[in-house]
């Protein structure tokens, strides 16, 4: 097989209102490696090369239509990312139409986010025009273009879809090395848990014998105990990543004051998305997406949540979960769809509604308390109860996503009733997770890890 000397593997030519799907289809594709076994133009990392999209590659220039122009011309196909938006876009007809001329042969991918192909009406239809002729006055489609719909399939699918056309190779055979791979890792993964919780057993069994000997040696063995409990924490999270968000959920993330009081489980990127800390004799676990709470829907995503619940809960901590729902909670008793509460039902929990403020009535025997994403603020007593709650024994729970609140707070379809409308910019310190998350030293950002 020849090696293309082409520059780039493919542009990826998108409306700047769908801008979101461009970034997030330049971030999988660069980081996707074709499993062992796949024979084509790739490089040692298996990686599949470079990809032009504008924001990330764009250099200084004086003439940014040249330089969009040469990136068109050395690169080997053009992923297009498809909605109404697109479809009325001239900048992306010029961007398809200057392909088709300077790279007759090259391949054109069509990535359907939005509409309906082929609709014929401008309200629905997805494809440009410039991607339906051949040459000025040929409607119709020439060629049926490579097309995923990131509605229908899964980030890992659509990921071996374009990978296969790019390279030119069999997806069917692409895929299943792909599942096999992912098959492998869990399962290393998971044997890398349980000889972890064996050890944790073990250890745990060793403190209460020093215990019994010396209390020097009772403070060593805590000590100890405490460091393998944050190993045990990182392979849970690590082993349960590809489970927390389904594809469509883009990812958020966290920062804190102490970074030593804490466990990173997960990182996207550089940024943080999932934290777990001691806090008194309590818990508290912090996540970047409110998806978090809607993972259980699988088997992995299911025991990934189970062991959460657990660990904040405690050895001997009541069977108790509180649910907050006072506060304009996106995950809360009564959210259509949402598997957890009868999951903690079946896993022997008692589930108990929070309506109302955050008490210390409110709160009192409970093991866990959930917030999924309050956009509604909370009371100094509030946050003072949740903070004596955790101190004293209780898990926390808090689920949010900071660049979605700054994004959209200021949406009067989104309002909290009761609460004070919210005008633009909207400022991510007034995020009420944020005056929550600050109790125990952790807080949203408003950015998106790669």
């Amino acid at each position: 097989m020849a090696v293309s000397t082409k520059r780039y593997r493919s542009f990826i030519s998108y409306s700047q209102q769908d801008k979101r799907w461009g970034r997030r289809l330049h971030s999988w594709l660069e980081t996707y490696r074709a499993p062992v076994g796949v024979i084509a133009d790739i490089q040692d990392t298996r990686r599949l090369g470079r990809f032009f999209r504008d924001e990330a590659e764009m250099p200084a220039a004086t003439d940014i239509g040249e330089v969009v122009r040469d990136a068109i011309e050395t690169a080997e196909s053009l992923i297009v990312v498809c909605s109404p938006r697109s479809a009325q876009s001239q900048w992306v007809a010029s961007e398809i139409s200057h392909f088709r001329r300077t790279n007759p042969d090259g391949k054109l991918f069509a990535v359907i986010i939005d509409g309906v192909p082929n609709s014929g009406d401008p309200q629905t239809e997805c494809f440009p025009a410039a991607l339906r002729r051949r040459a000025e006055g040929d409607d119709s489609m020439p060629v049926e273009p490579v097309g995923v719909d990131v509605r229908v399939d899964s980030k890992d699918r659509i990921c071996a879809r374009l990978a296969a056309g790019l390279l030119d190779v069999d997806f069917d055979d692409l895929w299943q090395r792909d599942r096999r791979r992912a098959e492998r890792r869990q399962r290393q993964a998971l044997i890398t848990l349980s000889a972890t919780s064996a050890a944790f057993a073990l250890l745990a069994f060793a403190a209460v014998w020093f215990a019994l000997v010396a209390q020097d040696r009772t403070r060593i063995a805590e000590d100890a105990r405490r460091a393998l409990q944050h190993e045990y924490l990182s392979v849970l999270g690590e082993s349960a990543i590809d489970d927390v968000l389904t594809a469509d959920l883009e990812p958020g993330a966290l920062s804190t004051l102490d970074g030593s009081a804490w466990t990173s489980l997960v990182r996207r990127g550089d940024e943080d998305f999932i934290l777990a800390r001691d806090f008194g004799d309590g818990r508290v676990f912090a996540v970047a997406h409110d998806g978090l709470l809607d993972a259980a829907r699988n088997k992995n995503g299911d025991a990934f949540l189970r062991r959460t619940i657990s660990w904040l809960k405690g050895p001997g901590g009541p069977n108790v979960v509180v649910i907050a729902s006072g506060h304009c909670e996106w995950m809360s008793i009564g959210v259509d769809d949402w598997l957890l509460p009868g999951l903690l039902e079946s896993w022997r929990y008692d589930i108990r509604d929070a309506p109302g403020p955050l008490t210390d009535k409110a709160l009192a025997g409970a093991g866990v308390l959930i917030v999924g994403n309050a956009w509604g603020d909370f009371t100094a007593e509030e946050l003072q109860a949740v903070e004596r709650f955790a101190s004293k024994g209780g898990g926390v729970l808090l689920a949010g996503l900071g660049w979605s609140w700054v994004e959209n707070a200021d949406n009067p379809e989104l309002a909290c009733p009761g609460a004070p409308a919210r005008t633009a910019p909207v400022r991510i310190e007034s995020y009420p997770m944020n005056a929550l998350g600050a109790r125990f030293g952790v807080g949203w950002t408003n950015e998106e890890p790669s």
